[in-house]
């Protein structure tokens, strides 16, 4: 996964060809700057831009739902789905940005029960292709369960501010820093993850020992659910030790009823984001 080819989906600049190869002079230059004002839209139309990254066996439904309640709310629209394959190429479907508005940025890994490594690099990757191609130069991120683990990942191996935007502000919700609660879990589910995923893991040791390389202008709220099944308010919790003090926020859901994956479909959580951006 960490090989990731860019296939560019979406808006296309047409181009026509003459048929004369006396005019060949002038569609070149005609061609050069065609490119450089399509690149000049795409720096001016993702506008505060919020990338989301689902989690493990995440899928296009993890986060579907909170954008379009976040559309619905006026607070932006989904401007692009960045879909990485099983085999590392990097499929972009481009939407259509409210001027003015936060652009919703989607992050889809069809691998989507890879290691922290791989699914860090693939992030990596993708935050890349967002800077170079798409002239964004900072961003928000909401993140979901393993969502937010190899978010954090990411930031403290990863970052190169030569190479990726620059991170304001970072959610997690229903992270388990510490590990999934134990018990049927581990049986139900394969794949890298479900070890990197374990309480005391290689993976989680080496996240938690990398709390001096975090960004410093990277803000983070930590949001964890009592009714979670999965992720233990403590395992939550955990990503204190790791962000440092004046940087770290923390929002606990206290209602039983809303689970591990209802973390993301209330509107509760919702509000939560909402201030935290400075949505109004």
């Amino acid at each position: 996964m960490k090989g990731i080819t860019y296939c560019r989906r979406g808006r296309q600049v047409m181009r026509n060809i003459s048929l004369f190869l006396s005019a060949a002079a002038l569609i070149y230059m005609s061609f050069l700057m065609l490119s450089k004002s399509d690149h000049a839209v795409s720096e001016n139309q993702y506008n505060e831009p919020v990338v989301f990254v689902h989690g493990f066996k995440g899928t296009a439904r993890s986060f579907s739902s909170m954008i379009a309640r976040f559309e619905e709310r006026g607070w932006g629209a989904k401007a692009l789905t960045m879909n990485v394959t099983r085999t590392g190429r990097l499929l972009v479907h481009e939407g259509t940005p409210l001027p003015g508005k936060p652009a919703f940025i989607q992050v889809l890994f069809e691998n989507n029960r890879a290691s922290f490594d791989d699914t860090s690099h693939a992030l990596s990757s993708v935050m890349q292709v967002l800077k170079n191609e798409y002239g964004i130069e900072r961003i928000n991120i909401v993140s979901h369960s393993m969502g937010g683990i190899v978010t954090v990942k990411f930031l403290q191996e990863l970052y190169d501010p030569a190479r990726h935007p620059a991170t304001d502000k970072l959610v997690t919700i229903g992270s388990p820093f510490d590990g999934v609660a134990g018990g049927r879990w581990f049986t139900q589910n394969t794949g890298p993850a479900v070890y990197d995923l374990m309480p005391g893991s290689p993976a989680l040791s080496k996240i938690a020992t990398g709390h001096s390389r975090f960004p410093a202008e990277t803000n983070v709220l930590n949001i964890a659910g009592t009714g979670d099944q999965v992720t233990p308010i403590e395992s939550a919790l955990s990503l204190k030790a790791i962000i440092p003090e004046k940087q770290y926020s923390v929002d606990i859901i206290d209602d039983r009823t809303i689970d591990h994956s209802g973390l993301h479909e209330t509107p509760i959580v919702d509000e939560k984001i909402g201030a935290f951006f400075s949505y109004k």
